[in-house]
């Protein structure tokens, strides 16, 4: 399994239009550290968002059910990374379309956006700039699929926000498969959502044929509650 990324562009005034929502700055939602392990099933209220597309009102030229965002179902993903990575698992199409990533503070400040390359592939990848996201602060994403170029209220949005935390990540450059299969696990047991994610879609990538790799990809997928949308 390969993961389709891309570097950062320009979004342009179509992006602005077609994103349809009434963005507001407002109080940043806090997560306690004692709460960490529980942010997969959290308060939505207090991190609001959408990780499923979900159906859409005809005309699209994707299945918008199949397209998801992991994250934690509490939409918050919590990362001790400098530079985290955030990923979406696309539909299919018999011709490649493009979904938008931005990255706003949480005072809706715009501070990072790139463009992917979907369809070829079941998921996409943004890999943010080291030190973009600063530790103990809250930051609201956004991803956004075109589904009628030529009506921009269909759009299909994703959103969430990811936290980093002061938090010393442990080394993955073990050639083990069975250590990283562990830190997978204490990642969770941590509540570091973001970062067992994105170190299982790495697993999947290099280990595609590994038994073991493919059953704790069902259980985290299962922890999310995302086994039934996510390939």
């Amino acid at each position: 399994m390969s993961i389709v990324t891309r570097s950062k562009l320009s979004l342009g005034l179509s992006l602005v239009l077609g994103l349809g929502l009434g963005v507001v700055a407002g109080a940043t939602p806090g997560l306690a550290q004692a709460d960490l392990a529980q942010s997969n099933n959290g308060d939505r209220g207090e991190f609001p968002g959408r990780r499923v597309g979900g159906g859409t009102r005809g005309g699209c030229a994707i299945d918008s059910r199949s397209l998801a965002a992991l994250n934690p179902a509490s939409n918050l993903g919590v990362t001790a990374s400098d530079r985290p990575s955030l990923y979406f698992s696309v539909p299919a199409a018999a011709t490649p379309y493009h979904g938008q990533f931005i990255l706003h503070d949480a005072d809706e400040n715009r501070l990072y956006e790139t463009t992917l390359t979907a369809g070829t592939e079941p998921l996409v990848g943004v890999h943010l700039p080291t030190d973009l996201v600063r530790p103990e602060q809250n930051y609201h994403w956004y991803f956004v699929v075109s589904c009628n170029p030529r009506d921009l209220s269909q759009n299909v949005v994703l959103e969430g926000w990811l936290r980093r935390v002061p938090l010393a990540p442990a080394p993955t450059d073990t050639a083990l498969v069975e250590t990283q299969l562990d830190l997978v696990t204490t990642y969770q047991a941590e509540g570091l959502w973001s970062d067992a994610i994105a170190l299982m879609v790495e697993l999947r990538q290099t280990h595609p044929n590994n038994e073991a790799v493919q059953a704790e990809w069902s259980r985290l997928l299962e922890a999310l509650d995302l086994a039934t949308v996510v390939p």
